[in-house]
Parts: structure tokens; sequence; C-alpha cells
């Protein structure tokens, strides 16, 4: 296989006839949690305290080559790409240099030089910071307990706060309040306990459902958890 990217639906050699010359894979630059004590030696990092790290939008930036000497089909292939690398939101990337992963890449910044008839093209995409596994998603609508504790049709706050009170309720030895059946759907990321772990889940997928980035329903909790697991087995 030649060397190229694949984003978008397409591949930049084999429908661009696009020569890589240059890959440059970035590293996400780590959050500074740091806080220094006023009037004092001592700094304090966040990072430790808490046990994660967060990290910054990762460059990738990759240099190509082709070569027209006809003006106008040189200007229709550079217009292609133009429309090829345009699009709203994030797209996967897929490079052969590391198989089995991908990266969430916006709209690339695209700059390009014609000597004689050589174009040379660099395509400069902003990233997600965690490279993905490339891997069969385990979860299905039917593999899953969708976490609608309070079986309103919704997966919502007060599903969370029901499960945040039963994990409390819980730890303190006493009663729940919710049914046996409630106590698996509380069960959010299916360890076998509830927990506020299972309450943060819940309420991280509605807020990207509020944001717009799923629709409310079993199948979309299905893949929620997904993108979930392919992030916590990310690479940064």
């Amino acid at each position: 296989m030649i060397a190229g990217i694949s984003v978008n639906g397409q591949h930049s050699y084999y429908q661009h006839r696009l020569r890589m010359l240059s890959r440059d894979i970035g590293s996400p630059p780590k959050d500074d949690h740091t806080e220094r004590v006023p009037y004092s030696n001592i700094t304090y990092d966040f990072d430790e305290i808490l046990g994660t790290s967060s990290y910054g939008e990762r460059t990738l930036s990759y240099t190509f080559e082709c070569l027209c000497t006809n003006r106008r089909k040189a200007q229709d292939q550079l217009i292609r790409i133009r429309h090829w690398l345009k699009w709203s939101g994030y797209m996967d990337l897929h490079d052969p240099y590391y198989p089995d992963y991908h990266f969430e890449v916006r709209a690339p910044e695209i700059i390009h030089h014609e000597n004689h008839g050589v174009y040379t093209i660099t395509v400069t995409f902003r990233a997600n910071p965690a490279m993905l596994p490339d891997k069969a998603f385990a979860y299905t609508p039917d593999t899953c307990h969708y976490p609608d504790v309070n079986g309103d049709g919704v997966v919502d706050a007060n599903d969370a706060t029901l499960i945040l009170k039963a994990s409390a309720a819980i730890g303190a030895g006493t009663d729940t309040g919710l049914t046996d059946e409630q106590l698996i759907l509380a069960d959010a990321d299916m360890d076998g306990t509830v927990t506020a772990s299972d309450a943060a889940l819940v309420l991280e997928y509605a807020s990207a459902c509020g944001a717009g980035q799923f629709s409310d329903s079993p199948a979309n909790w299905a893949a929620f958890l997904n993108r979930y697991l392919a992030l916590e087995e990310g690479i940064y």
C-alpha cells in the first residue's frame, strides 16, 4: 500500500494522487494544573492529587507532492483537495504509520506551493489529544444497560442523582431505595458495582446529548460507551 492518509472517506494517494513527502505527528500538550502556595516555596501538582491529567489538542502535519504542468488541471485538482478536506466537527484520520490506531481531527489548514509544475501541499490538522485504538466496539443496545434508572424514558441528571444516592447508601450500608432491576441499570459502566463513577458517566452522557453530540437513545448510549472505552485506552 502506498503511503498516505485516509480521512473523510478518501485516501490521499488513491483518490488524489498525492505522494507523501513527510509527516509530523506531535504529542498533545499537557495542561498545567500546578499552583504555588502564596508566600511559600511549595507548589502543588493537582494532577498528582486528583490522580488524572488533561491534555490539549495535538498537531498532525503532512506534506504531499504532486506533478501537474497543466494550470487548469492543477487548479481543478487543488479545488478537489480542498473540498475533500473541508468538514464540520471531527473526522477519523487513519495513518498507516500507526496501523492499529486513528486520530479524531478537525478540518485542516492547507498551504500549497508551486515550482515548475511541482506542487507541494502542506496539510495541518488539529486533533483530539488521544490516539484511539481501532477495534470492534464491544457494546450494542442488546449488550449494555441503558441507565434510565427512574424509568421516564430518558437518561439525564435525574438518573445520575439516583445513582449517586444509591452509591452513598451502599457505602453506608443502608437501603438504596432502588429495586433490583434499578440497581442493575444504575451500574452504568457494568463493572459489577454502583459507585459515583457511574453517576459521573451518566452526567457526561447527558452533557454530550445536551451539546448535540448524541441524541438520547439506547443505541446512542451504546455508542457513547464504546467511545468512552476507546478514550480510556487511548494513547496521549
